[in-house]
């Protein structure tokens, strides 16, 4: 950390090169507005993107031990994985359900696939343990070995499809399957500490998964692995002839996913963690903006070639349902005007007939004239371009979610930097009609944040305090009433309601990207937006929204397999071609 120009604020940025970046990022308002997160894609720091890195880096292998599974695709299975001096096994109990039991809600009891990812080896008797547990998962208990618990239900569309395909000896039809295309449809990560699930904090610094959301992936990734295991089994058992997935079908079938509102509150309740996903976004754009450019470089072809294999790919995205956001081949006629214009640059120095020495901040700043989301796909190549950040961006994500409040500061000093720091709070307008429409609670029969209509819906009486700009707003009306050269402490006193809201505000001093600019209980609040930046730093795409309130999406799609990262292959998997199209 470095201390900042005002007494008692930090800058919580671990290395030389991250600070020089956060010193000419662009600033919060911009970064933070609704408009810009719910447009974000993912990016080579994604955390899938950066767990596959740092896995094919270290070659981790990955060794199916047990397959006991029937011709239905019932049974269990293991992998174990060799990881940097670090054993892990995936234990995952197949089952077939009826259709009418495959949901994506949480409440769900019955799924297709139940798995449990543990540190060390299997025995017999562990594995009845799991079983009896990992299958029941809500109604289960975890050892404190066990690091992650997942779940998934085969595709309703795809899964029956593959198998009948492969078994013809055939591979699937591009226009079968989609833009979005999986077999197993995966519903919930759970980790640290849910259910006796091992603590995050038990990780020390130089193990595998001691980046937040690791674990996670690697589960991820090896449920991917898992389904494509089922599909080809079950059409062997159908048929002699059957086929494998040829390579391309290997690496282009992601793992499907699906959110809801319940992911909203999360950056809301944890703002160091939001500060830290959107540094992880802002840091390297920064950085690549600052950049000296050259025509006719490696760089300068680089990011010709990734315009046009982005180009392909969005153009071939014509089916997916993707409203209110623009539709694939929509967001392929923008960015092929960036492609002329980065091919322009490396053909002649120049862009638009003028000579510049910065291509990364002309492509940016023509990306934003053309639209919100060519600019952030523009932003995605740009970054792709410098992995030299990536060990210092890493070191963003373990975050100090537990400052100390300082009560002994006065209220003046509070107050000044609130003014400052908050400005953007008397931008909402909190007293329109609708500004407090909905209350958030947690659904005891949802098992999950819901937001209901104020006054017309239950459940006010339990309502979540996630309207920061309120309380924000509150405590300083309240700052102001009180003498300046006054403590906290003494304040307080008067004042006890504000204790929360002065904790908060006072650990995200020098914290630039805390708070989102939204107001999450008005009428004009689009869940949508915070729920896509979280999947996009997830590493997710294929965002297909299925209302205001939750979306449809893929991970993994283009992802290497275990033997690709076994033979250290963490290859060049952005914008992923359908099967059948040109890798270029």
């Amino acid at each position: 950390m470095i201390t900042d120009e005002r007494p008692g604020t930090t800058v919580m940025r671990p290395t030389n090169t991250l600070r020089a970046a956060q010193a000419h990022a662009r600033p919060a308002d911009a970064a933070l507005d609704p408009a810009e997160l719910g447009t974000a894609r993912s990016t080579r720091h994604s955390f899938a993107r950066s767990f596959l890195r740092a896995a094919a880096r270290e070659r981790w292998q990955v060794t199916r031990t047990q397959f006991d599974v029937d011709a239905s695709g019932r049974g269990d299975v293991v992998y174990i994985v060799d990881a940097s001096g670090h054993r892990f096994s995936f234990v995952a109990f197949s089952t077939k359900i009826a259709e009418a039991q495959r949901t994506d809600r949480v409440i769900a009891d019955a799924w297709d696939v139940t798995a449990a990812l543990i540190e060390g080896d299997v025995s017999t008797d562990r594995l009845e343990d799991l079983r009896a547990n990992v299958t029941a998962q809500e109604g289960g208990r975890a050892d404190a070995g066990t690091l992650v618990w997942t779940r998934a239900n085969r595709s309703a569309r795809f899964f029956d499809y593959v198998v009948e395909q492969l078994a013809a000896g055939e591979q699937p039809e591009p226009a079968a399957v989609g833009d979005a295309a999986y077999v197993l449809r995966s519903t919930a990560f759970y980790a640290n500490g849910k259910w006796g699930l091992a603590d995050f904090e038990r990780y020390s610094t130089d193990h595998p998964l001691a980046l937040p959301y690791r674990a996670q992936m690697l589960a991820a990734w090896l449920l991917r692995e898992l389904s494509y295991d089922l599909v080809e089994h079950c059409a062997r058992q159908r048929s002699n002839r059957a086929a494998a997935l040829d390579a391309q079908w290997r690496r282009f079938f992601g793992l499907g996913n699906a959110t809801g509102l319940g992911m909203v509150p999360y950056v809301i309740n944890h703002p160091q963690v939001l500060d830290a996903w959107v540094a992880l976004r802002e840091l390297p754009l920064a950085h690549a903006l600052a950049q000296q450019s050259r025509p006719r470089s490696a760089h300068s072809a680089r990011l010709v070639e990734l315009l046009q294999r982005a180009v392909h790919h969005f153009a071939e995205r014509d089916t997916l349902a993707t409203a209110p956001y623009p539709t694939g081949p929509e967001l392929a006629a923008g960015l092929a005007a960036m492609l002329a214009l980065a091919g322009e640059y490396n053909a002649t120095g120049t862009v638009g007939g003028e000579s510049v020495s910065e291509i990364g901040r002309a492509l940016h700043e023509a990306g934003a004239k053309a639209g919100a989301e060519v600019r952030q796909v523009i932003d995605t190549v740009l970054v792709e371009c410098h992995e030299e950040l990536d060990a210092d961006v890493e070191h963003l994500l373990r975050c100090d979610e537990h400052p100390d409040p300082t009560l002994a500061q006065t209220t003046g000093m509070l107050l000044e930097r609130l003014q400052t720091d908050y400005g953007w709070v008397h931008q909402l307008d909190l007293d329109a009609d609708g500004s407090r429409h909905y209350f958030w609670y947690f659904s005891q029969n949802s098992q999950e944040p819901r937001r209901g209509v104020r006054g017309r819906d239950h459940g006010e009486h339990v309502e979540q305090p996630l309207a920061m700009a309120f309380a924000v707003r509150h405590l300083m009306s309240d700052l102001a009433t009180a003498h300046p050269d006054i403590t906290l402490g003494e304040f307080l006193l008067a004042y006890p309601w504000h204790r929360g809201t002065i904790a908060r505000v006072q650990g995200l001093a020098g914290v630039p990207y805390g708070e989102a600019r939204v107001n999450p209980i008005s009428a004009e609040f689009l869940p949508l937006d915070l729920q896509r930046f979280q999947l996009a730093t997830y590493g997710m795409e294929n965002f297909s929204p299925m209302s205001t309130d939750w979306l449809r999406v893929t991970l993994l799609g283009g992802a290497p397999r275990a033997t690709d990262v076994a033979a250290g292959l963490d290859d060049d998997w952005l914008f992923t071609r359908k099967p059948g199209g040109n890798s270029a």
